[in-house]
């Protein structure tokens, strides 16, 4: 205990007086590598102490608990210094009532929209394949022709209508009354497209998925 405050706050360690904003610092943490918070120190390293309580206790874990995913917390006592320790969180980014926190070197800061829009793609939370291009024209630049042979070749039997068929197919959506294409439909069911090719190593597959890949492969080699 004497070493950490003589070193003071870092990326994984912070110092708090009360329990205000605990919220914020947990979800930092909770963003970053995980850290703990030594409650009943201040910033200037030295021990204040608090009041070590059932009631303290739980609402650190009210706190965590009420973030978005919820954070595992540990608490552990030293004297009058209650110790938080933070779990990496394992669905990030987590956010508390007051937005998306993360660690800066010994600071807690607050992420800004593209931040969080990186934070969000870099833990794989957003796909390019999944994401709507407003930009596509169902009227207009959707390939019938392409989605029959599609339907031929992986055995789908036509039994509705083409609209409600690439909803259920996952490549379309209806946002008031109008369909809504994501990046996938666009890609392979447009009438014309630049593809780029990349070599894949793929593990066994299903009878389906054998023949969606021959589809999509002879489509890819026709626009070469």
């Amino acid at each position: 205990m004497q070493l950490v405050l003589e070193e003071g706050e870092s990326y994984e360690i912070e110092f708090k007086e009360s329990l205000a904003n605990i919220d914020k610092e947990i979800v930092a943490f909770a963003n970053s590598s995980g850290g703990r918070i030594f409650l009943g120190v201040g910033d200037d390293n030295n021990v204040k102490g608090i009041r070590i309580t059932n009631e303290l206790r739980s609402q650190i874990q009210d706190r965590a608990n009420n973030c978005q995913p919820s954070i595992t917390v540990l608490l552990e006592e030293f004297g009058n210094i209650l110790v938080i320790k933070v779990i990496e969180g394992t669905d990030k980014p987590c956010k508390c009532s007051a937005g998306f926190y993360a660690r800066v070197g010994p600071n807690s800061q607050k992420l800004d929209r593209d931040r969080i829009i990186e934070f969000f793609k870099s833990e794989g939370k957003i796909r390019f394949d999944e994401l709507v291009n407003l930009r596509f024209d169902y009227t207009t630049h959707f390939d019938h022709e392409k989605f029959d042979r599609f339907l031929r070749l992986a055995g789908i039997s036509k039994v509705m209508d083409t609209p409600s068929m690439l909803v259920n197919l996952g490549v379309a959506e209806k946002q008031e009354g109008k369909l809504i294409f994501n990046n996938t439909g666009i890609l392979f069911l447009q009438r014309t497209c630049t593809i780029f090719i990349f070599i894949l190593r793929l593990p066994a597959l299903s009878l389906m998925a054998q023949r969606r890949l021959m589809f999509w492969t002879d489509v890819i080699l026709t626009r070469i």
